[in-house]
């Protein structure tokens, strides 16, 4: 058996919505935030690879999002379509 980690790019959240009551200073040493306040949040997915079976475990955000979405959590970064073919897989393998 074998694990791929799977690079599906990064996404923003405010730190205040994060985190919520817990003060900035607290957080702020683990997660630091740009200067509007927003944290960068990296999406890796799981690829387990046994025998002749892939199987993919999925946490990023997906491709269906509209304009208003995007303009809130700035996705960047390698889709997961991208990661996959870097590492020498397609969708159609799992």
């Amino acid at each position: 058996m074998q694990l791929h980690i799977i690079d599906a790019g990064t996404f923003k959240l405010d730190g205040g919505a994060l985190y919520g009551v817990v003060p900035k200073s607290m957080w702020s040493k683990n997660m630091p935030s740009d200067e509007n306040n927003m944290c960068s949040i990296a999406m890796r997915c799981l690829l387990i690879e046994d025998g002749e079976k892939l199987i993919l475990i999925d946490t990023g955000i997906g491709e269906k999002q509209d304009e208003k979405f995007l303009k809130h959590f700035f996705i960047s970064g390698p889709t997961l379509v991208q990661s996959l073919q870097n590492k020498g897989f397609s969708p159609s393998d799992i």
